[in-house]
């Protein structure tokens, strides 16, 4: 497997040692106009240097001082980001990747450079976007290079930026991977590289790294249920330190199909993306684009994480945030005197995109439950359980849950590509947890037509509901709601009626969504079941 991977990559190396042996004008240009001041190029501070315990910085400037290297780079404007270098050790040698920006927000180009084992320079070289974006296009270029070529750029993007979305990939990279064809659009996240020892050959240098794609294959395109095992996959490429064999300066490829010295004409190109930013830098997505319906659609788990933080607006006199409802109901139902349920309204407020908590002040004397009415501004609501009730949400839940999308809109939900903007949810308190039930955006209709067949249609149906849900947890022990019972049974009791994992005539399929809360009531995890037999299991999807 080593041979034949050192064979291959000699095999290229030689191959663009070839392609780029011509000295290109371009580059001859860059050399009688600078646009930076040069002067500053290696100026860093020490803590830069002390995470390697090396200064990569200091000795590439006695490099140029010695070749004169910066002259001859195609990117004339941009200045280094040290602080975002990213160090690659292969077993004699070491790999680094500069990013460099010419307005603090895009890359304009990558340095890389090679050190032996006595951290002596032996190659350098620069790439520009227009290098890459003719390079990824050039079908006489080997496609593998190409793809990792795109890769480390989008990999250095987003350890520099932190940008996640790319566009204007070629039609014959990343196949498989991107979530919009036409203009050739990947989401990528939690970029890490391997720790393995990095491969060598010659000059080059490549590490595995991989990311977290968005996609939707298992369902047709635009239909993805946003669940984090199905939507979100490990997508595993090589970074490469590119610095061929040889003191050529690679060609830009003659993409006007003439010409010699490794041009050729352009590969599967896509048509350019409308929502490309401005710039250089060809791969990146405006974020005025953000509202665009190709973009990926914003996750269940985004807009509940966004529910939790801290409000940027000022609140509405006599309420709090949604987190500081939920601890205050998580505190409230474990005091002695507690004598009945409380429990919190969540509006939104259009005009400031805030969203907040309004204490709930209607309650029944008959069951000490909350009750909720529809109040302006309401998508969604949390209480709390008390121990002679439900220990997880109720039939009743399900039927505030169904009344919000009421409430808060006249239409559907429609997953407003914004994660300020509410998702309608009802949580609950109860044997020590926070929970959340949701419908995931492309379920809506479903989940009201059959919801509402249930509560509006015949009123057998609704009754025989109410007993089947009742009838399985009164199986779990004496009480009722089976408050005693560990929660992660209440949550398989609660998953197996409203999925009908296992086809059983008095489970009902309502494709509701639970999430649960970590302790301290920052982060959620979808829960989900399977089957093994007559064994279920809850798996729970972290939200990243």
């Amino acid at each position: 497997m080593t041979k034949k991977m050192i064979s291959w990559l000699s095999i290229l190396t030689v191959f663009l040692t070839l392609l780029w042996s011509c000295h290109n004008e371009d580059f001859a240009k860059g050399e009688t106009e600078p646009q930076r001041n040069n002067a500053n190029f290696f100026k860093h501070v020490n803590s830069v240097t002390a995470k390697s315990g090396v200064d990569y910085i200091s000795i590439l400037e006695a490099y140029n001082r010695e070749k004169d290297f910066l002259s001859t780079m195609p990117d004339q404007k941009g200045m280094p980001i040290w602080d975002k270098m990213q160090v690659v050790d292969a077993e004699n040698a070491t790999g680094l990747m500069i990013p460099l920006s010419d307005d603090n927000e895009t890359m304009s180009s990558v340095l890389f450079a090679t050190l032996d084992d006595e951290n002596s320079v032996i190659g350098i070289k620069d790439y520009d976007n227009k290098l890459l974006e003719n390079i990824v296009y050039n079908e006489k270029i080997d496609k593998n290079y190409r793809e990792q070529m795109f890769y480390t750029f989008m990999y250095m993007d987003n350890k520099t930026f932190g940008n996640e979305d790319f566009t204007n990939i070629p039609k014959d990279l990343f196949v498989g991977r991107k979530y919009n064809n036409e203009y050739g659009r990947i989401r990528i996240k939690n970029f890490t590289t391997s720790t393995a020892t990095a491969q060598q050959n010659g000059k080059m240098i490549w590490l595995q790294s991989c990311g977290v794609y968005w996609q939707c294959s298992h369902h047709s395109e635009g239909k993805c249920d946003n669940c984090m095992e199905k939507c979100h996959v490990n997508i595993c490429y090589d970074v490469v330190i590119s610095v061929p064999d040889g003191d050529a300066t690679p060609q830009i490829p003659n993409t006007s199909g003439g010409g010699d010295g490794g041009g050729g004409t352009p590969g599967p190109q896509p048509p350019k993306d409308p929502c490309t930013q401005s710039g250089t830098a060809f791969y990146r997505i405006s974020q005025q684009c953000s509202e665009n319906d190709n973009t990926p659609p914003i996750t269940t788990c985004e807009r509940l994480k966004k529910m939790l933080e801290n409000p940027t607006v000022s609140l509405p006199p006599g309420t709090v945030s949604i987190k500081d409802a939920l601890l205050d109901l998580r505190n409230t139902v474990d005091l002695p005197n507690t004598t009945h349920e409380e429990g919190y309204n969540f509006k939104y407020d259009p005009a400031t995109g805030g969203m907040y908590a309004e204490k709930v002040t209607i309650w029944s004397p008959k069951d000490n439950t909350v009750i909720y009415t529809k109040t302006p501004k309401t998508f969604g609501g949390a209480h709390f359980h008390m121990e002679n009730l439900q220990g997880m949400f109720s039939y009743d839940d399900i039927s505030v849950l169904y009344n919000y999308f009421f409430w808060f809109t006249a239409t559907p939900f429609s997953g407003i590509n914004n994660a300020s903007y509410p998702q309608p949810v009802h949580m609950l308190v109860a044997n020590g947890q926070v929970y959340a039930l949701v419908i995931e955006p492309e379920d809506i209709n479903y989940f009201r037509q059959t919801y509402n067949d249930i509560l509006n249609g015949d009123k057998k149906l609704r009754v025989k509901f109410e007993d089947d849900f009742k009838a399985d947890f009164s199986k779990l022990n004496s009480t009722v709601g089976g408050w005693n019972t560990d929660y992660t049974t209440l949550e398989k009791t609660f998953l197996k009626f409203v999925t009908k994992i296992d086809n059983s005539p008095k489970h009902y399929n309502l494709k509701v969504s639970l999430y649960r809360a970590n302790q301290d009531i920052t982060g959620w995890e979808k829960l989900t079941i399977s089957q093994n037999g007559n064994d279920y299991t809850i798996i729970p999807n972290p939200c990243n």
